[in-house]
């Protein structure tokens, strides 16, 4: 990663974490859905395509993030879009997203509510884990799984199978 990613990179991250946090203490404050041993946490933002994918963890929900970079933005869609992003282990179903904070992006939850993690450590490690097996999958990977052009569907066709499959469930 170059200097100037690396930098757009811990900037992005910064935000995010900011963003989110601030959700956290005022919205979302609060709420029966939280898990209070969990907090915010923006975990291996990295380069993908034309973009930056992660994984946010927050009290409510743990889910991969994917934003633009400043050249090239995404275009606009309809909140009920569903954009399937090829990672090198999984095509992942996004939908787009939008705070004033930090403008478009897209989300796909990955576990929502987070009731499940008993502390912030252990959902660290899924974030990590989850980043693993999305981006160094191991060679038994499904070839379609490990396809590269994004495709946009509707709603009612949004696919689930893959998400089963990353994290060892039946379709």
């Amino acid at each position: 990663m170059t200097p100037v990613a690396s930098s757009f990179g811990a900037e992005l991250t910064h935000r995010i974490e900011s963003a989110f946090g601030h959700i956290a203490q005022t919205r979302m404050r609060d709420l029966p859905l939280l898990n209070p041993r969990l907090s915010v946490a923006a975990v291996g933002f990295r380069p993908w395509q034309s973009g930056w994918i992660g994984v946010l963890v927050t009290p409510w929900s743990i889910n991969l993030l994917q934003f633009p970079t400043p050249d090239a933005p995404f275009a606009p869609a309809r909140a009920d879009a569903v954009f399937e992003i090829a990672l090198p282990g999984a095509t992942m179903p996004f939908m787009p997203a939008r705070l004033d904070t930090l403008g478009e992006f897209r989300m796909c939850s990955l576990f929502s509510p987070a009731q499940q993690f008993a502390d912030q450590e252990t959902a660290l490690a899924t974030a990590h884990e989850t980043l693993r097996l999305l981006f160094e999958p191991d060679d038994s990977a499904p070839a379609n799984l490990r396809s590269a052009s994004p495709t946009t569907r509707s709603q009612q066709d949004r696919p689930t199978a893959s998400r089963r499959r990353l994290f060892g469930l039946r379709p």
